[in-house]
């Protein structure tokens, strides 16, 4: 995972990580239930409908179609996966997850939906990525969520996906004024099966991974702010102070 600031000052990081990727519909037999895993339970690692999407009443699977009705008109009608964090050590926190909606026969790649989340608001927000050209997807959205305090709201993306493989890419740069000010890319290797013994492994490896990701967001708006980067208030609180 890779981001670049381009403006007023460059800033770069590079990060290794690892998501899950699954099919939504089968959360509770995703993995055998253990120390390691369970299913709205405490557990090394484990998974919380109240971590995702939606009215916690549906399941993840019937929310996500229900926004997407909602939302783009639009009825799935083949599986839904999700890219994105577990639980891990009690603790979750996703900056975006990517619901990838296939066709009914499971060969198409229809649409993906990029949930992003805020902190500290723990607000979330929708975007929906429609534009398919072969096998990839790629996309110009408006900027309508305030993400970092550092980036005021008038801003342009342009959302590119490639086609599930072996490889799974994602790159959103962002432009100003049409002047490209920023960027992010994630890049992940399909390697592993979703298997107890894999997921052990990984979390070895990256030990509290989300309360990482939490961390280093900080850190690194830390930097922005001694270097004198501008400050900008979140637009409905900055509207409640008036």
């Amino acid at each position: 995972m890779r981001h670049r600031r381009y403006t007023p000052f460059n800033q770069a990081f590079t990060y290794n990580t690892f998501m899950t990727y699954f099919d939504i519909s089968k959360v509770e037999s995703l993995l055998p239930d253990s120390f390691l895993f369970k299913v709205n339970k405490p557990a090394l690692v484990s998974y919380y409908r109240s971590d995702y999407h939606g009215d916690t009443k549906l399941t993840l699977d019937e929310s996500v179609r229900k926004t997407v009705k909602e939302q783009t008109g639009r009825n799935l009608e083949g599986p839904i996966r999700l890219l994105t964090h577990l639980r891990y050590f009690g603790y979750c926190f996703n900056p975006v997850s990517f619901y990838y909606c296939f066709d009914k026969s499971d060969k198409k790649l229809e649409m993906i939906m990029a949930e992003v989340t805020n902190t500290p608001w723990n607000e979330r927000h929708c975007y929906f990525i429609t534009a398919k050209k072969n096998k990839s997807f790629r996309q110009g959205l408006k900027k309508q969520f305030h993400v970092s305090p550092f980036w005021d709201m008038d801003h342009d993306y342009d959302w590119y996906f490639s086609d599930v493989s072996d490889t799974i890419s994602v790159n959103m740069i962002n432009y100003k004024d049409e002047k490209k000010v920023f960027d992010a890319t994630l890049s992940l290797s399909v390697s592993k099966k979703l298997t107890n013994l894999n997921l052990f492994l990984s979390v070895l490896r990256f030990p509290f991974s989300t309360l990482m990701v939490y961390l280093r967001i900080h850190y690194q708006a830390f930097k922005l702010w001694v270097k004198g980067a501008t400050f900008y208030d979140h637009p409905k609180y900055e509207e409640n102070n008036k």
